[in-house]
């Protein structure tokens, strides 16, 4: 928790006051010469605008820490209606909650399955995830983050009757990402309602405004509520059946503010709200409050934190402002692609779902921990993260001109060291592994799939090197190497320690003459589950000797001579498997499918030593199997972009065109900006939206070596060249 908070503190404050009105751009790179992109036509053409109502129209405003997840009211008023399809609340980073824990279970005590390999054991949490046992399970959902509160509004009709959502009318709600300011217009009975909601860029706070005569009526009031922790495995992470569970006390500072104490079991936080003159608060039930006004105007602000609050909330003013100020810092300093100019509608599609995803993802994935893959809108796998997924979250943000928001996630996978260098130990290997499935603390989830995945082992690698990058361009514009030294300085215990366990987790087989991954290991794509005779997952052998190279590198960067283990691995490893002419899954056991997954060898890696061939081979085989067009289910995954990234690498960017946005009118990239990977458990999926800003950095601002047709360094060399393609402050790939 301290970790988490230190990393909020390194936020500059200055950006609340920053005003500036041009855009400190860096190099500008097109495919056509224009002038300077005019930043905010870019953005404000694609503001969300509702006019109905829609069971999957939930939005957020936050800040990457804190997310209000609103209706179409702009609050959270209608719950139920979307019950069963993206659940409403306030998710944070730091709202962990623990069941109580009797039988004292811990991961120490759990029974391990060991699979041999090589003479020494590979040894694993393994479960049923259908039938986990009670150890398993408890394990599995502890910690779980769960719902802060929920702020909606109460209405009535003249009878008294309740105002359903249904009766709603004249709805428009507009949400301005210039500025992270939702406006929200509807009647009800004739009568307007006004709502603007706003979240502080470095407080846990949410504010509103409502306009109505329906407010001195007396039929309009705030409500707010405080929920148990839900044991669900998702999507939702309120329970508000239990009410006898967890305690709220009120504490009235003064007659237009209160602090709520909130207890569940060992979890403690508090909420302080602050109300316009004139409105008055009342319990009307256990954790159940009703906020009234005999005006037609009333004000909210509420400010959350794990601890004591010591200064006052802010205004509902002061935090809309503090919004506006901090969305034109993060619009005008990242990067930016302009695709306007273009006839093809799906340039026009790109380019929304280019914009909304850069603003989901500063809601929902740009806090102090590696994001779950539900962001803080609704909870999956109980509100933990995948460390396979961190890739896809988080590596877009030093290739568009944020490295300061991945470092945010980045710093604190040192807390998570010390598990980690617990599970290497028990394999006889050194160094740090990092878990599957987690929490804050690193600790691993007992299941069936996710201990036996070793593909997330190199992302902190991948990652840190893609902040070095960064700094290092940042470094070449200021004529200076601090940064790029720092980075060095900040990373290379992670780097080393991941790199230790990589380059001692692999077995050296004498008959090969070679070092080999597994077996007891399942492969990427999660189809193999014969641990014992696993060999040699495909894409893994490339990215672990890719990401031993650049470790090796890092050694040389800071002045240090080469490991000579890492190098006798990386000279050693086995080669990847071609079959037939296409990269299947894994070398053993024998099979002939293609796999998805082979297509990161080749796209997020530079893919040194490919055969280019059997690549193409391959994207081919999953592009017609995988494709947008071909699934709902899997049109919109990090996959998709993965295979995108291929094709561009390929020189092959109508396919990666057609991967990102074909047939995007059937494609669900809804009117949010949210996309849908399994809609009764992941209604929300930001590695799709992660992937997809990934691969377009890559098409448009190319990777290490990238040149035309004719060998010359080229801009945008993943777009079609009748597309007119213009960015600014993006990085290449390796």
């Amino acid at each position: 928790m301290q970790a988490m908070q230190s990393t909020r503190a390194i936020r500059v404050s200055a950006i609340l006051f920053f005003c500036a009105a041009l855009c400190a751009v860096g190099s500008l790179a097109q495919k056509t010469a224009n002038a300077p992109i005019d930043r905010r036509a870019l953005v404000t053409r694609h503001n969300v605008v509702v006019h109905q109502i829609d069971p999957n129209g939930a939005m957020a405003v936050g800040n990457g820490d804190f997310a209000f997840n609103f209706d179409v009211t702009g609050l959270q008023s209608f719950p139920e209606y979307y019950a069963k399809t993206m659940p409403i609340g306030i998710l944070s980073d730091w709202g962990w909650h623990s069941f109580p824990n009797p039988d004292e279970y811990t991961l120490d005590d759990y029974p391990m399955t060991v699979v041999p390999k090589y003479g020494r054991q590979f040894i694993f949490p393994s479960a049923s995830t259908s039938h986990p046992t009670p150890d398993a399970a408890y394990l599995r959902a502890n910690p779980h983050r769960f719902g802060l509160a929920r702020i909606g509004l109460e209405m009535t009709h003249p009878d008294g009757s309740p105002v359903l959502i249904t009766d709603l009318n004249d709805i428009t709600q507009t949400l301005d990402l210039w500025a992270g300011l939702l406006t929200s217009s509807f009647t009800v009975d004739g009568t307007p309602v006004r709502v603007t909601t706003s979240a502080h860029p470095t407080r846990d706070e949410v504010a509103t405004h409502i306009t109505s005569p329906l407010i001195a009526s007396g039929r309009l009031k705030i409500r707010i509520g405080f929920p148990y922790a839900s044991d669900s495995f998702g999507p939702d992470y309120q329970d508000w059946t239990h009410p006898g569970l967890h305690t709220t006390l009120l504490t009235r500072l003064s007659p237009t503010s209160a602090d709520f104490d909130r207890t569940l079991d060992s979890t403690h936080y508090t909420a302080r709200v602050l109300w316009s003159p004139g409105a008055t608060l009342a319990e009307t039930a256990p954790h159940q409050f009703l906020l009234s006004s005999n005006s037609d105007s009333i004000e909210l602000t509420a400010c959350f934190s794990p601890n004591k609050i010591a200064s006052p909330a802010d205004s509902e003013s002061a935090v809309e402002s503090a919004s506006s100020a901090y969305w034109l810092h993060y619009w005008t300093t990242g990067g930016v692609i302009d695709l306007s100019g273009n006839s093809d509608p799906r340039a026009a599609e790109l380019e929304r779902r280019i914009v909304l995803s850069q603003y989901l993802m500063a809601v929902h994935d740009s806090g102090p921990l590696p994001p779950q893959e539900t962001g803080l809108g609704v909870n999956s796998w109980y509100g933990k993260f995948h460390m396979e997924m961190y890739w896809w979250h988080a590596a877009h943000w030093a290739l568009w001109g944020h490295p300061e928001i991945l470092e945010r996630s980045l710093d604190s996978l040192t807390q998570m060291m010390p598990p980690g260098r617990n599970m290497a130990a028990l394999e006889g290997a050194k160094g740090v592994k990092w878990s599957k499935m987690t929490d804050p603390s690193g600790v691993e989830s007992p299941s069936g799939v996710g201990p036996a995945l070793v593909w997330q082992q190199p992302h902190p690698i991948y990652l840190a090197e893609l902040v070095y990058r960064a700094r290092k361009a940042e470094d070449a514009r200021a004529h200076t190497d601090q940064a790029e030294r720092a980075t060095l300085d900040r990373y290379k215990d992670i780097v080393f320690a991941t790199a230790d366990y990589m380059a001692t987790f692999v077995d050296y087989d004498p008959a090969r003459k070679e070092y080999v991954l597994g077996p007891g290991i399942n492969s990427a794509d999660e189809k193999h589950t014969d641990l014992a005779h696993n060999l040699n997952p495909t894409m893994e052998l490339a990215y672990w000797k890719w990401a031993l190279e650049t470790a090796q590198q890092w050694r040389i960067r800071l002045g240090l001579p080469p490991d000579p283990l890492w190098a006798k691995v990386i000279d050693h490893i086995a080669t990847p498997t071609v079959r037939n002419g296409i990269y299947p899954a894994m070398e053993l056991p024998v099979e002939t499918t293609p796999s998805t997954m082979t297509t990161f060898m080749y796209g997020v890696l530079p893919g040194r030593g490919i055969d280019k061939d059997a690549m193409r081979n391959t994207l081919h085989r999953v592009a017609h199997t995988d494709a947008p067009q071909s699934s709902v289910q899997n049109s919109v995954t990090w996959g998709t972009a993965m295979m995108a990234m291929c094709a561009a690498r390929l020189n092959e960017p109508d396919l990666a065109i057609q991967l990102l946005v074909g047939k995007y009118d059937q494609n669900p990239f809804r009117a949010s900006g949210y996309t849908v990977r399994r809609p009764e458990q992941t209604p929300m999926y930001m590695p799709a939206n992660g992937g997809w800003l990934s691969a377009v950095a890559l098409m448009a601002a190319g990777w290490d070596g990238a040149v035309d047709k004719d060998g010359k360094p080229t801009n945008a060399p993943g777009f079609p060249e009748s597309w007119h393609v213009r960015y600014e402050n993006l990085q290449p790939l390796p």
